[in-house]
């Protein structure tokens, strides 16, 4: 599918030598099949205002779903969060970035007060994971000439060419037959995979403990997203990880959040592409207030 890619768009993001990129600061739009979303972007490259990195008390990171692809700003579940429970929160999600480049991402977060840091896993977070891991927990990026490739690759990708719409029309329409003829969204459950699943829990944790980041005074707050039906082996393995190995209390006492209440509602995502919709936000804010609040 010829889908933009907001990191690799020359209007939305640059190359960053430590990140591998970072989104462009200024404002811009950023459209797709579905949406036409205004991005505000600070200095330091993330989807927020300059003001957000004055001493945030709660930090949100992730990938494109917690960035708010597909939605405008203020409906991501970051800005609701903010917005219900009063509380400054920086939005330091990027497309794209797995856990190792999120928490690189943090160390130019001004953290003196923070409280909260809220971290979105998407399960092909695993293979960044694992990198950073293997390479003695140093991440290793992309070169100014790969990004560069890329950044043409996409373009190329998104370049318009006679009966391509038609094309594109029939592929869906093949792919996702049985789910358009049918009233709901309830999806048969997705095979499961054959990926070690401790193996990446571990690799997360190993992320967090080794990132350099002093989080001893601050409450770590973890749950997952996934494109299609929901299930959460990651939050599950994290919390027999915890069970069976004597980690520092930042690990023992994060809260591990249950999001499969979010799937059981219809159209919590893009027909397309699976990134939440403004209600699929909406759903995440209320599920990460409620702990929160309760604190």
């Amino acid at each position: 599918m010829d889908i933009n890619n907001i990191q690799y768009d020359p209007d939305c993001a640059k190359y960053d030598p430590d990140l591998g990129y970072t989104l462009k600061p200024g404002n811009f739009i950023f459209a797709n099949h579905e949406f036409s979303t205004t991005y505000h972007v600070n200095s330091l490259g993330v989807r927020d205002t300059e003001e957000a990195l004055n001493s945030p008390q709660v930090v949100v990171l992730g990938d494109s779903y917690a960035m708010g692809w597909g939605v405008e700003q203020n409906e991501t579940f970051a800005k609701v969060v903010e917005a219900e429970t009063g509380l400054p929160v920086l939005n330091a999600s990027v497309s794209s970035y797995g856990t190792a480049r999120e928490m690189m991402l943090l160390k130019r977060v001004k953290m003196d007060k923070l409280k909260y840091l809220i971290i979105q896993y998407c399960n092909n977070d695993y293979e960044e994971n694992l990198s950073f891991l293997n390479n003695g927990n140093k991440l290793v990026t992309m070169s100014r000439e790969k990004y560069a490739e890329m950044v043409k690759h996409n373009l190329e990708t998104i370049k318009y060419y006679p009966g391509k719409y038609f094309w594109l029309a029939a592929k869906v329409i093949g792919d996702n037959y049985k789910d358009i003829f049918k009233i709901g969204y309830n999806k048969k459950k997705k095979p499961p995979d054959n990926k070690p699943r401790q193996d990446e829990a571990k690799a997360f944790i190993n992320v967090i403990l080794h990132s350099g980041i002093d989080l001893n005074q601050v409450q770590l707050l973890v749950f997952t997203i996934e494109k299609g039906t929901f299930q959460d082996n990651f939050i599950n393995s994290l919390k027999e990880q915890i069970s069976l190995v004597p980690y520092p209390p930042v690990i023992k006492n994060m809260i591990l959040l249950d999001n499969s209440e979010c799937y059981q509602h219809g159209r919590i995502q893009f027909f397309f592409d699976g990134h939440f919709t403004p209600y699929g936000h909406r759903l995440v804010a209320a599920m990460i207030t409620r702990r929160v609040a309760s604190r």
